[in-house]
């Protein structure tokens, strides 16, 4: 089969997998800590959360969040300030039991709300999150810093991510990694983080698409929803309440760029020249996401004269560019785009 805008979309998708034995090491290291909690008797039970657990995280894998449902019958015993510190630290001596060399809470500085567990040979970390169930599918989840019990609805977010998953097909969670990957691409969005993403795109991408056309959609929704409070899947909490106004101003210029970008990849791929619609994806993902090859030097200057150029600089004999390719008079060599050099024949990012 050929080079197609499909198949580098899938390429980027290999490439932003996580390893799937480091997954099942997370999942297994998983397993023995609630095993070990439950019969020490200090949890009911444990679920993962976070983008982890939604499958959207991208690799590596630093991290995993375990939250760690306690006895009911404990909440008089736990339920003032101390509570939450006193339940992370009954954790520590049945982790310390089976792993000897277990550290707590090294590294940066900890959260209020988790246990962090540093295990021999384990390259990520594992944060014990002390909760209890609540009303409906809350839970009350601890922080030890400020002494309180806050309701979270970590569990709708699972179950909304999980929903929208299988209304796309399957697709929905390779997408938001796909857009995590692209904004993480662009250094002046390094603020957004992957909750903000992963909200945009459930926002946005409702039903299955291809990756192409849902991340089209991604940019062209983001560039307007970050002007104002962007709600994570639960329909809850705004994600970008600590924003700044310069930060809004420059996500809404990079993410209205990117969406241009992308409705020209689009268009060129529709008028058939697939490499430069590749060539405009790359420019956008990075390395993450496959080259388009280099046009000859004949094939350029045909393409030149009869098309247009992308905003990458590639030409094109389609008119999908978004700038027309008109050359200059053959003594006027100062703004020819054959004077460019790489930029016309390479895949520079912009």
């Amino acid at each position: 089969m050929g080079r197609t805008v499909d198949s580098s979309f899938t390429k980027l998708d290999e490439n932003l997998n996580l390893d799937p034995f480091k997954r099942l090491k997370a999942q297994n290291i998983h397993n023995t800590i609630r095993d070990d909690l439950t019969k020490a008797g200090l949890i009911a039970s444990s679920f993962l959360q976070g983008s982890f657990a939604r499958k959207t995280m991208l690799k590596p894998l630093k991290d995993i969040d375990i939250v760690c449902l306690l006895p009911l019958h404990m909440w008089e015993q736990l339920r003032g300030p101390d509570g939450p510190g006193k339940a992370m630290e009954s954790f520590k001596a049945p982790i310390l039991d089976r792993w000897r060399g277990a550290q707590f809470d090294v590294g940066d500085e900890p959260a209020g709300k988790a246990l962090r567990v540093s295990l021999p040979d384990v390259d990520f970390t594992i944060d014990l999150v002390p909760a209890f169930d609540y009303e409906g599918d809350y839970v009350l989840i601890g922080d030890r810093f400020e002494g309180t019990w806050e309701p979270s609805n970590t569990r709708i977010q699972l179950t909304r991510v999980s929903d929208r998953n299988k209304a796309t097909g399957g697709r929905f969670v390779h997408q938001v990694r796909e857009a995590k990957e692209l904004t993480k691409h662009h250094d002046e969005l390094e603020f957004v983080s992957g909750i903000v993403v992963e909200s945009l795109a459930y926002a946005a991408i409702t039903h299955h698409l291809p990756d192409q056309v849902a991340i089209a959609l991604f940019l062209d929704h983001a560039k307007e929803a970050v002007k104002g409070p962007v709600l994570e899947p639960a329909g809850e909490d705004d994600v970008t309440a600590k924003w700044t106004y310069e930060q809004r101003q420059a996500a809404m210029r990079v993410y209205a760029q990117a969406s241009k970008k992308a409705a020209e990849a689009l268009a060129f791929e529709r008028a058939g020249d697939t490499d430069a619609a590749i060539d405009v994806w790359h420019s956008l993902f990075g390395d993450s996401f496959p080259a388009a090859p280099h046009r000859s030097v004949q094939n350029a200057l045909t393409a030149l004269a009869a098309g247009s150029l992308s905003t990458t600089g590639r030409p094109s004999t389609t008119q999908a560019g978004q700038q027309t390719s008109t050359p200059g008079r053959s003594w006027s060599t100062s703004r020819h785009p054959m004077t460019c050099g790489a930029t016309v024949f390479g895949n520079p990012r912009s």
